[in-house]
């Protein structure tokens, strides 16, 4: 029996779809359904709701661009989620409507967006390029709404079901075994509102007073049951060992000894974990040199091999070894001031009204930082530095090695979450390592709200170009005052839009194997 031609195949599919009938591939579904099912059970289903929210978010952006350009009598001829190979379709009127394989977004497509676009002649009178500025306009701000309603929506469901987090409401998790904090007495349920006689509001100021005051005796005001107590903390130091695999080893000196701290868990562990510290094991001496204090951290660093690290430490009383491998060079912090406290987060809970006010508040603030953001990481030096970090990272030579604290300046200049671009991939990774709901639901809110003003950046092919495309026509034409239609000659806009599509490509693999190799911790 003869095989069927494959192009008579995808023929025939085509028709069908065009007479109404569904287009369908199973092959492609099980593959698709496949591989999640795999990513799920290898990284845990969390993350698949992560992809799947994402996934929602760009299909409401692509939405706001359909319902608009639909309501503008655009004629709109495919509205897809994922890209690639095409999985299921049907056909509505003159929209065909479908799934395809790669869920990395959705996408509309509306004839005429150009003017250089070739259109059949009937269709022109309904094309984008054809329409009222209004329209043009709506459909171009469109997905950038989507997003922004969509994060006043997630940060008000945070406020109005699980609370507002408010910085000068945080109180102390837990301290440090053998820490400044718990030999003074402070105790979980405490906060710390005075260090050395200066009023601190937040547990970042706190931290901040607390730094500059390593092994230096200090007083401590807290609030506990209503009141405030005085205590006197002579206070740790503590410092860390850099590499160029994006983590650090970090260690506490406290009550004569120097400890390891911040090892992570069995839920998020990190290099140090998975070589089999735990938190407070006593460090004995760090690649052959012996520590009794952080002053010799440097030495200790200067003396890795290869970016390894190898530590001797006590835990119990019993003596152990093990190696951790932090990249191809290491180099040491400064000691700064340790108190040994964890900060707990106090929710308040708030009314309706004080929700929808507080997530409007939160959204400005938001957009604000967002567009400081956006001109920190696109600006051409830090894009040139990252680059360059990024495809062949910072080592040193014998003949001329900075200085630790250099080399700690740079390689925690390139680590900096919010001064470098981040993929989806990391997007992905950072929303995984959320601990609740409410964590997740803030953090979208905030996804959405970057995405919508990138978006908004008035270059092709942003959306933002469009917009400031369909400004330009209109100003032109006001200035004209006989009512002709203006139209901006798209080939000229071309070249920039190439170099922008090029740039973003580039950002976009640099981050992505950023992300894999180096990804940010929260």
């Amino acid at each position: 029996m003869k095989s069927p031609d494959p192009a008579v195949v995808e023929e025939e599919a085509a028709e069908a779809a065009t007479a109404g009938h569904p287009r369908f591939n199973g092959l492609r579904l099980a593959l698709l359904v496949g591989a999640l099912g795999t990513l799920g059970l290898w990284q845990g289903w969390r993350l698949l709701a992560i992809i799947l929210a994402i996934v929602v978010m760009i299909f409401l952006h692509e939405l706001g661009h359909f319902v608009m350009a639909r309501r503008a009598g655009m004629k709109v001829t495919e509205f897809f989620i994922g890209f690639g190979p095409r999985i299921w379709s049907f056909r509505r009127g003159e929209v065909e409507y479908g799934i395809k394989a790669i869920p990395a977004g959705a996408y509309v497509r509306i004839v005429g967006m150009m003017n250089i676009d070739e259109v059949p002649p009937e269709d022109e009178a309904r094309t984008y390029r054809q329409a009222p500025f209004g329209g043009r306009f709506g459909v171009a701000v469109a997905g950038s709404t989507m997003h922004f309603m969509l994060a006043l929506v997630l940060a008000f469901s945070a406020m109005a079901f699980y609370g507002r987090h408010d910085e000068s409401t945080w109180a102390v998790d837990e301290t440090t075994p053998g820490s400044a904090a718990q030999l003074a007495g402070v105790r979980a349920g405490d906060r710390v509102v005075a260090v050395a006689g200066v009023e601190v509001s937040s547990f970042d100021e706190m931290s901040e007073q607390v730094r500059r005051h390593p092994d230096d005796e200090v007083s401590l005001t807290v609030l506990r049951s209503g009141g405030k107590v005085q205590l006197v903390a002579l206070l740790g130091a503590k410092a860390s060992i850099i590499g160029t695999v994006g983590e650090d080893l970090n260690f506490g000196a406290y009550d004569g000894e120097v400890r390891v701290n911040s090892v992570g868990s069995r839920s998020n562990p990190n290099l140090a974990y998975e070589a089999g510290l735990r938190d407070g094991d006593v460090i004995t001496s760090i690649n052959g040199t012996s520590l009794s204090d952080l002053e010799a951290l440097g030495e200790a660093a200067d003396a890795g091999v290869e970016g390894k690290v190898v530590l001797d430490y006590l835990r119990d009383g019993r003596s152990a070894t093990t190696t951790v491998d932090l990249g191809s060079d290491l180099a040491a912090t400064h000691p700064v001031g340790f108190l040994g406290v964890g900060q707990e987060i106090v929710t308040e809970r708030i009314g309706v009204v004080d929700a929808a006010r507080s997530s409007v508040s939160m959204f400005g603030r938001t957009v604000g930082m967002t567009v400081v953001g956006i001109g920190k990481v696109f600006n051409p030096v830090n894009l040139w530095d990252f680059a360059r970090e990024t495809v062949r990272p910072t080592t040193a030579t014998d003949d001329d090695k900075p200085t630790p604290a250099e080399r700690s300046a740079a390689n925690a200049a390139t680590r900096a979450s919010m001064e470098r671009p981040v993929s989806i991939i990391g997007i992905v990774g950072l929303g995984n390592q959320l601990a609740d709901l409410r964590s997740f639901l803030a953090f979208m809110a905030g996804v959405n709200i970057t995405i919508g003003v990138i978006n908004l950046i008035p270059l092709l092919p942003f959306d933002g170009g469009h917009v400031m495309v369909a400004c330009y026509e209109r100003i032109r034409e006001l200035l004209r005052r006989d009512r002709r239609r203006y139209f901006v000659d798209a080939a000229k806009l071309l070249p920039v839009a190439y170099v922008v599509v090029i740039v973003m490509v580039l950002v976009g693999v640099l981050a992505g194997y950023s992300d894999i190799v180096r990804p940010i911790q929260l």
